[in-house]
């Protein structure tokens, strides 16, 4: 069987003195279909973002992706369309240098996310909540180690488990496919 993940929300950015959906989220029209490299013994995992369709044959990810790495908000990737007329992703065509942070809080308490939600949106971070526990931030190359500091204290503390979505520096042209 396959396992097919589509976020359940929009990403977020600190407006005001609030939490408001990013209108360019909110204005992604497509979900753009990643494959997971295959774990031994495991169904194939599926990460769906939304995006927005470009120009010859590629997308902009609108989503901060809580399973995959090196794909991060605003990067580009080339598409096709899959017998099932869904998009599916075929490689990397521009890097936006943003940098994936995933958070997996160590508590039951379901309004736990919130607070630290907030503190880091208000850093300049973007948010996709995955669950009251779970949530990924997307951030720019500026504010990457102030907010992997924050994180590792709160990891240290034993607030959370945090981890990033980089493997490559960024900037680099991947050279592989996702299907």
């Amino acid at each position: 069987m396959t396992d097919y993940r589509q976020h359940p929300s929009v990403v977020a950015h600190w407006r005001g003195d609030t939490l408001q959906p990013l209108s360019e989220a909110l204005d992604a029209e497509e979900t753009i279909w990643f494959a997971l490299p295959p774990e031994p013994d495991a169904e194939q995992m599926w990460e769906g973002l939304s995006g927005r369709v470009e120009a010859e044959g590629t997308a902009t990810i609108l989503a901060v992706p809580a399973y995959l790495y090196d794909i991060n908000f605003g990067d580009r990737v080339t598409v096709m369309r899959s017998g099932e007329n869904a998009l599916v992703a075929t490689g990397v065509d521009h890097d936006a240098r943003n940098f994936t942070f995933r958070i997996l809080l160590k508590t039951d308490d379901d309004g736990a996310w919130e607070p630290l939600a907030v503190e880091l949106a208000q850093l300049g971070c973007l948010l996709d909540v995955m669950s009251p526990r779970f949530f990924a931030i997307s951030c720019g190359e500026p504010l990457t180690q102030e907010i992997a500091d924050r994180l590792q204290a709160l990891e240290r503390n034993g607030v959370l488990y945090y981890e990033t979505g980089r493997t490559q520096q960024p900037g680099r042209k991947l050279g592989f496919r996702f299907i």
